[in-house]
């Protein structure tokens, strides 16, 4: 049995965990911080309870969007715990595919996949195939190829993922709704919107009822809907509903979260298609320099960002400015996606046309060859 010191630290690691869980992050930020600090002192860094309150605030800051430093504890908890508890442990695999989930939002998306792979094929190893933990990492790997553009892989992973989730945990369960929600994205990639929009508004309907009103997951689904009805040509829907989900990203997660900024980028190529331009650049400029400073220069979501502002300025006929933010931001989509990944597509169709428009005819005839159009 524990000594009367780690009493009240244990209960406040357990309150900010299920504070984490219920998406109010600034709550669980003040408990867990303390407990982490308490135990630093009272056991040292090396103690299980002092990784298990560092992989809690790893998580912490993943869901505050301070990837930069989830990364870094997260590297510091995964090395420890494999020092401490042995590569295969299942507190060190948590931390690693928690790690993974960061490379993810970092846009290192080889790196992300290396470890997920990993961790699957051990947890298949020791747990099996229809353990939730298994399942889970399924899930991460299937994230991780729709953001690499590998959506048939994707694809069948995640029905595979929502299949025994269902099975498993029941069809309102939080993670099942993930994996609807996750498949839903998939479809938005694969240019099947209104099966993406069903899935959306079904997940967005049990997450109401489930999690509250103002959960991370609900406004993270919502944001999706928003890009949803954009491709559907549903723009007035996509508008409102974009306005609102901006507003309560503000209000929660801050301006300078990056799904606050990811939202912003959807309302901005909004207004891009209701020929809204000037506002659509300039949502378009905010948002690029955000994600810059956020998540670097190399990221999926900051090229893409970079793409949409270059089309924009191809349809306001500054065909030199489009030309300077769309090759760049094609050579590196180039090295970092599939050959077929969609943003890739975007990015190569607005080229074509600024190629075109500049006179450029060799340089917009070698794009359209490498398209295979």
């Amino acid at each position: 049995m524990r000594g009367n010191l780690n009493i009240v630290p244990d209960f406040r690691q357990e309150y900010g965990r299920a504070y984490l869980l219920a998406g109010e992050l600034e709550k669980a930020k003040q408990l867990l911080q303390a407990v982490l600090e308490h135990h630093k002192n009272a056991l040292g860094d090396d103690h299980p309870d002092t990784l298990a309150a560092m992989h809690l605030v790893a998580w912490l800051y993943q869901g505050l969007g301070k990837l930069q430093e989830a990364e870094e504890l997260g590297r510091l908890v995964v090395n420890k715990r494999r020092d401490v508890l042995g590569e295969y442990h299942p507190d060190t695999l948590d931390s690693t595919g928690d790690l993974a989930s960061v490379f993810i939002k970092l846009g290192k998306l080889r790196e992300a996949e290396k470890l997920n792979v990993a961790v699957l094929k051990t947890r298949r190893h020791i747990l099996g195939e229809t353990h939730p933990e298994t399942v889970t990492t399924m899930s991460n790997l299937a994230v991780t190829y729709i953001q690499l553009g590998r959506l048939q892989e994707a694809e069948v992973l995640g029905l595979e993922v929502l299949e025994r989730r269902r099975k498993i945990l029941g069809l309102n369960h939080p993670g099942t709704l993930i994996s609807m929600a996750n498949l839903a994205v998939t479809y938005i990639y694969l240019g099947r919107f209104r099966e993406a929009k069903v899935l959306h508004v079904a997940v967005l309907q049990q997450q109401k009822s489930s999690l509250g009103e103002n959960h991370p997951e609900i406004m993270r689904t919502m944001g999706h809907l928003v890009f949803t009805y954009y491709k559907l040509g549903r723009l007035q829907e996509a508008e409102d509903l974009g306005i609102l989900v901006l507003a309560k990203h503000r209000g929660i997660l801050g301006d300078s979260h990056p799904d606050t900024v990811r939202t912003i980028g959807y309302l901005a190529m909004t207004y891009n298609e209701l020929g809204r331009l000037q506002e659509a650049e300039t949502l378009l400029r905010e948002v690029l320099n955000e994600q810059t400073n956020l998540l670097g220069n190399n990221h999926p979501d900051t090229l893409r960002t970079q793409s949409n502002l270059g089309a924009t300025l191809n349809k306001l006929d500054r065909w030199q400015e489009a030309e300077e933010l769309l090759v760049p931001a094609f050579e590196k989509q180039k090295d970092l996606l599939s050959a077929s990944h969609p943003q890739l597509m975007d990015t190569i169709n607005s080229l074509a046309i600024t190629y075109t428009e500049l006179g450029k005819v060799k340089e917009a005839e070698d794009l359209n060859e490498a398209q295979g159009t």
